[in-house]
């Protein structure tokens, strides 16, 4: 009998500020990275209060989806945990970034049998 074991997945919404990447050398490897505001918790270690800045690794595609040509944006993103090794060779289960969820418009359906207002001069 096998069963099959989903992946952790969870959705978070983020408020980017900055996208960055980089290519190893050895490998050839693409490394991503989203930069966005996160709160503090209320209860954190320490006196720290209002935002501090987060960077989470990301699959090189998501960058793409994230346009801050207009300034920092609220986007949706699936993450999965994955292992990670980091430059000194230690690995760590740590949130990656997947894909970019987006939001399906919120449209408003006139009344039926609605006009539309003229025009005001």
């Amino acid at each position: 009998m096998s069963f099959a074991i989903p992946a952790a997945t969870s959705i978070t919404s983020l408020f980017v500020t900055k996208t960055d990447y980089y290519t190893k050398k050895d490998t050839g490897e693409v490394m991503a990275a989203v930069q966005a505001l996160s709160p503090i918790p209320a209860g954190a270690q320490g006196n720290a209060k209002g935002f501090e800045v987060t960077e989470y690794r990301a699959d090189a595609s998501v960058l793409d989806q994230v346009d801050l040509t207009q300034g920092p944006v609220v986007v949706k993103f699936e993450s999965q945990v994955r292992p990670v090794t980091d430059r000194f060779g230690r690995t760590t289960n740590t949130q990656v970034l997947t894909k970019v969820i987006a939001d399906q418009p919120q449209r408003q359906a006139a009344p039926q049998g609605a006009k539309p207002e003229a025009p005001k001069s």
